[in-house]
């Protein structure tokens, strides 16, 4: 079948998504050519590169029209079905002109689609009457159930772990270091970076955005780093994002705290990693830390398949990624049992409560973790190390059994395939109703 894929081409993100699920479906036999948001140089590796067609953006309607009906492709090639793919405003961009909207019902069309948050607007339902929702988490599903008044199918996000994986003497890095070796462990994979081996290393690595609260985050590991003294932070991410600079967040705190952050983008030789370089980087931690609500959460799925446990916070899609289970444990300072900090532990992490909901600029709701929870959370794997490797351990496989990109492919597959039919059925019932 023919399939248009209209969504990021870039590195990183929902471009990662884009190549990987992609892929997958070409895998699978499908005519899939992509429509590239993205219109910046950068190079886009085959079997993509030459299926994908970029937007300009002094002539996006036009150009998404030219895709949507084959006008615009060199061999008049027409889509059988469209999958677009990004958050509700990547999505509704694309269908504000009516022409476009008349080519998307034309044929099965579908936004796949994150959800960090709780009480979408009503008003989303329009974009969903035109291209059908595919849920990326049952919390999505959830959601946009409340706006659709049905359940939209649910598909998850796979991980690559021909990328992503634990290091071992049998299947080294990738990556070849500056010295020519690979890194094998997680003892050479810190070296390979510059680390300290015998230190506790906490990782993160998405973009530091407002919805991640990266303030928060450093504020609540200032008392587990005072009390923890062999703990650093490694922060990989633009230092000067939409989330502010955290040069200037970082100057509010002690230089002992400042001393054992490091932000790895200030660092030429880290700009820019590749997928290689990110999995030897995963694999260097000992402890991933996210606590923002998230659509899915790429990066959390990443880390837990190279063997790093994973905190997070127990909303969104977060909790699903790291398998928690619904058992509430309670971790103090120190690591003790104390019962007003409730976590739930589970598969390959834990994930801390929420404090409260807050409104965003997007009319509905983001949750802020519970500061307190969340740090007690990654003391607790810091203090105990058989349960930080043995939650570890487990990671690559629980994302071997759920995210998988060519069981994503198939399910998606499955869903193109069968509006097909649907569609067609319905247009031989109307031809036989005119005759």
């Amino acid at each position: 079948m023919r399939i248009l894929f209209i969504g990021d081409a870039a590195a990183t993100g929902f471009g990662t998504v884009t190549a990987d699920l992609g892929r997958a479906l070409l895998d699978l036999g499908e005519d899939v050519r992509f429509l590239s948001q993205n219109a910046a140089g950068f190079v886009i590796p085959e079997p993509l590169g030459s299926r994908t067609y970029r937007l300009r953006d002094d002539a996006r309607p036009e150009m998404v029209l030219a895709a949507l009906t084959g006008e615009g492709m060199p061999d008049k090639w027409a889509p059988e079905a469209i999958i677009i793919l990004g958050d509700y405003f990547a999505a509704r961009w694309i269908v504000v002109d009516a022409r476009i909207q008349a080519a998307l019902r034309a044929v099965p069309s579908f936004h796949y689609c994150p959800v960090e948050g709780v009480g979408l607007p009503i008003g989303w339902k329009g974009l969903w009457d035109i291209v059908k929702p595919i849920a990326m988490t049952r919390f999505g599903a959830g959601e946009i159930a409340q706006v659709v008044g049905y359940e939209p199918p649910m598909v998850y996000h796979g991980v690559d772990q021909s990328v992503f994986y634990p290091l071992a003497s049998n299947r080294p890095s990738a990556h070849v270091n500056d010295d020519g070796s690979r890194s094998t462990s997680k003892r050479s994979a810190k070296l390979s970076f510059g680390m300290d081996p015998d230190r506790i290393v906490l990782l993160r690595t998405d973009r530091h955005m407002p919805r991640k609260q990266y303030n928060l985050m450093l504020r609540a590991l200032v008392p587990v780093m005072e009390r923890n003294p062999l703990v650093d932070v490694v922060i990989h991410c633009r230092v000067h994002d939409e989330g502010g600079f955290l040069m200037d967040t970082l100057s509010k705190f002690s230089n002992d705290f400042r001393s054992r952050v490091m932000l790895t983008l200030a660092h030429d030789s880290w700009q820019g990693l590749s997928r290689e370089e990110l999995n030897q980087l995963y694999n260097a931690a000992d402890i991933y830390i996210q606590n923002s609500a998230e659509g899915f959460g790429l990066t959390v799925a990443e880390a837990i398949a190279c063997g790093v446990p994973a905190v997070g916070i127990d909303y969104s899609a977060v909790p699903e990624v790291i398998g928690a289970s619904p058992q509430p444990l309670s971790f103090g300072p120190n690591g003790m049992n104390l019962d007003e900090t409730p976590s739930r532990i589970g598969v390959a992490g834990i994930v801390a409560r929420s404090h409260h909901i807050y409104d965003n600029e997007y009319d509905h709701s983001w949750s802020q973790v519970d500061e307190i929870a969340w740090g007690n959370a990654v003391e607790y794997l810091v203090r105990h190390q058989s349960k930080r490797r043995a939650l570890g351990a487990a990671g690559p496989g629980h994302v071997r059994a759920h995210f998988s990109w060519t069981q994503a492919a198939a399910q998606i597959q499955s869903l193109v395939h069968q509006a097909a039919r649907g569609q067609s059925l319905r247009r031989l019932e109307a031809a036989s109703g005119a005759a």
